[in-house]
């Protein structure tokens, strides 16, 4: 009897024990056989996969069964599939978190010593080694300090000796002024002074690292700044004055007035090569309208370091050689910039916030206040601006102007320690009673009014609660 083919179930189950029938069936079949397989696999290759959560089911025979097995899996939830929208928010909630509680500096809580180093540059010495301050101060106080000076520091006729002792007697005076801000700044500073000289090296190396670090982050906060407000400024009369691109003509004859190329977010194009940031830079000494006096600049045949009383320091950019003190120190960039260090980078915006119409305010903010504490509130001002700030913010907004490459102490012969001093001396050298004195402390109150309007020391405020209190007794 002839033997029969056992099915493909049958040889399974045998494993091994596959019947000689089969392997040797005849060619025709096994090619059938063959080109079954194949196109069935072809076809398997060529599909497309599954969808998640449903199942192909190859096996059934009828289409019905495997479109019913089809729906009850996309019925089924899959637990292995991750939600990242949801891992996303929970991370973001959790740094959020993570954010205020280390902006928050309640009682008891430790601050590094990076972070009391960060005011030191802002409000106590923005050049030189921390503890060379440190040091020099201490030993002014143990040798005895200058006595008051037996001549006027600002006649015209003082003699080289005198001169001499006066610049010694600044720069001591200067140094301890700045020691006692970093003794304010630096709780139990002088305890550490006291202690292993080996861990007092390590923690003025952090005290420095904390104050540089600042420094750098307040130089980027102005560099940016500067460039918005000038290329907002283009056509403001007081900016305008300094471009000096000539118009173009059209094919009808008309004249169409061409800018300076807007500045970028860093300094590259900066400088006196450029016409406004030129203009703010020089001093008032030079007139920057003419062509002669920029060529000379540019080429360096004039000197840019003939006096420090540059133009963006002044009142619309504009001072009068023949009478330096009117309007120094009192631009508007110059309070942008304090209130962008020292308020918050907000109270800066705040004047171009009350021109905005109502019906475009809530457009153009996003209703999210900040809720870390600004600088003047971290380091205790007490709502009085300083002359050491207002030192710190002239150097740095010059130094913006222009294209310098890093943070440097000079620009084309332009000394910034010397600006620097000279700002301070401005305000704490004359001697109280004296004109300077009252000319200084007469800008002092400008400047608090300006940055701490509603302050309680404010003189503003002091005015309001006098005339305040002298009607009621006026009525009583």
């Amino acid at each position: 009897m002839p033997s029969r083919s056992r099915s493909p179930r049958d040889n399974h189950g045998r494993g091994s024990g596959t019947s000689r029938s089969t392997r040797h069936s005849s060619p025709r079949r096994s090619r059938s056989r063959r080109r079954r397989s194949s196109s069935s696999a072809r076809t398997d290759r060529d599909s497309p996969p599954p969808r998640r959560g449903s199942s192909r089911a190859p096996h059934h025979s009828s289409s019905s069964a495997r479109g019913r097995e089809s729906d009850d899996d996309d019925n089924i939830p899959n637990d292995d599939i991750p939600d990242f929208k949801a891992a996303y928010f929970a991370l973001k909630a959790s740094n959020e978190i993570e954010a205020v509680k280390k902006r928050k500096r309640g009682p008891g809580k430790t601050v590094s010593t990076q972070a009391m180093g960060r005011g030191i540059r802002m409000l106590a010495v923005l050049f030189g080694e921390i503890s060379t301050t440190v040091t020099d101060a201490e030993a002014y106080i143990a040798e005895g300090r200058f006595e008051e000076n037996d001549f006027d520091e600002f006649s015209p006729d003082l003699t080289d000796e005198q001169l001499e002792h006066l610049a010694e007697k600044r720069e001591c005076e200067r140094n301890l002024v700045a020691y006692q801000q970093i003794l304010r700044l630096v709780p139990g500073i002088q305890s550490k002074l006291q202690g292993d000289p080996a861990d007092l090296i390590d923690f003025y190396a952090q005290l420095q690292k904390g104050a540089n670090d600042s420094r750098s982050e307040n130089v980027g906060t102005i560099t940016k700044s500067v460039a918005s407000w000038i290329n907002a400024d283009r056509d403001r009369p007081d900016i305008a004055i300094f471009d000096h691109t000539p118009a173009i003509l059209t094919q009808a004859g008309e004249s169409v007035r061409q800018y300076a190329h807007p500045l970028f977010e860093d300094r590259g194009n900066r400088g006196v090569e450029h016409d406004i940031c030129g203009g703010l830079l020089t001093c008032i000494e030079h007139d920057w309208t003419q062509e002669d006096i920029r060529d000379g600049l540019r080429d360096s045949s004039l000197a840019i370091n003939q006096s420090f009383y540059c133009r963006v320091f002044y009142l619309d950019f504009q001072g009068d050689p023949e009478n330096v003190a009117k309007g120094f120190l009192q631009s508007r960039y110059m309070v942008k910039g304090y209130k962008a260090v020292f308020t918050g980078p907000a109270s800066a915006k705040f004047e171009e916030f009350e021109n905005i119409p109502p019906e475009k305010r809530l457009k153009t903010t996003t209703g999210r206040r900040s809720t870390r504490k600004p600088p003047c509130d971290i380091f205790h001002m007490g709502g009085k601006v300083t002359p050491r700030s207002i030192a710190y913010i002239a150097v740095i907004l010059h130094f913006a102007l222009t294209n310098a490459a890093i943070w440097t102490s000079e620009y084309y012969k332009f000394s910034y320690p010397q600006m620097y001093n000279f700002i301070i001396d401005y305000f704490e050298a004359p001697r109280a009673g004296t004109p300077q004195r009252e000319r200084a402390d007469k800008l002092l109150d400008w400047w608090n009014q300006q940055i701490f309007p509603n302050h309680a020391v404010s003189a503003s405020t002091s005015r309001t609660a006098v005339s305040s209190m002298a009607k009621l007794r006026a009525q009583q």
